[in-house]
C-alpha cells in the first residue's frame, strides 16, 4: 500500500539524523583522551550534552534538520549514544512543501551510526502550509541510512483530512520511495 507522498520527507531527514550523529561521533573518538580518564569514565557516558541544538546542513549548506534535546549521552563500552525525548524540525525541501516535526520519547544511534531507532510515543506531523495535514504515529521508528530503509515493527497510524489509515509493521525503501505496511491494515474514511 502506498502511503502519501509527503511522509518520506521525514524518513529521509530521519536518515541525515543518523549521518549526523554519526559524524559527531567520528569527531569524538578521533580526539585522544589520557588512558586514566578513560578508565574513570568506565560504566558512565563518556561525554554527555544538555539542553543543546544541533543544526545539520545539506551539501548545498541549507538547513537540513534540527534536533533538540535536554540530554545525549554516548556509551564508551558500546560506542552507543542514547537521546533523550528528541525533537526534529525538518524545514521543507527546496522551499516547497510543508514543514515537520518528529517528537520521541528516546532515540539511539548504533556504534556504526547504521541504525537509528526513535522509541515511545513517536509522532511526525506536518504543518499543513501548502498540503494537508499529515499525523504520523507510532512507538518505534527504525532507519537504517546505509540501506535506505525505514522499519516499524509495531501499530502504525497515519492521520490526514477525511481518513486515518493503521496497520502493523512498516517498510519503507527511501531510494524507491516504495511503502508498505505488513499486515492487519485498515482504512476509515472521516467526513
Amino acid at each position: 500500500m502506498r502511503l502519501p507522498d509527503v511522509s518520506w520527507r521525514v524518513l529521509v531527514s530521519l536518515v541525515l539524523l543518523a549521518v549526523a550523529a554519526v559524524s559527531g561521533w567520528s569527531l569524538w573518538s578521533k580526539r585522544s583522551a589520557p588512558p586514566e580518564e578513560a578508565m574513570a569514565a568506565s560504566g558512565r557516558p563518556d561525554y554527555v550534552l544538555h539542553d543543546f541544538e544541533l543544526v545539520a546542513l545539506d551539501a548545498q549548506g541549507r538547513e537540513s534538520f534540527t534536533l533538540r534535546a535536554p540530554e545525549l549521552a554516548r556509551d564508551p563500552a558500546t560506542e552507543t549514544m542514547e537521546i533523550a525525548t528528541p525533537l526534529f524540525l525538518i524545514p521543507p525541501r527546496g522551499g516547497e512543501g510543508d514543514a515537520w516535526e518528529v517528537r520521541a520519547r528516546r532515540g539511539w544511534v548504533s556504534a556504526e551510526g547504521d541504525e537509528l531507532r526513535l522509541d515511545g510515543a513517536v509522532e511526525a506531523e506536518s504543518d499543513g502550509r501548502t498540503e494537508p495535514k499529515v499525523t504520523i504515529n507510532t512507538e518505534q521508528l527504525n532507519v537504517f541510512p546505509e540501506d535506505d530503509r525505514v522499519t516499524s515493527p509495531v501499530a502504525v497510524t497515519i492521520n490526514r483530512p477525511g481518513s486515518i489509515l493503521r496497520g502493523n509493521g512498516l517498510e519503507v525503501n527511501l531510494a524507491s520511495k516504495q511503502y508498505t505496511l505488513q499486515s492487519e491494515v485498515r482504512s476509515r474514511y472521516v467526513p
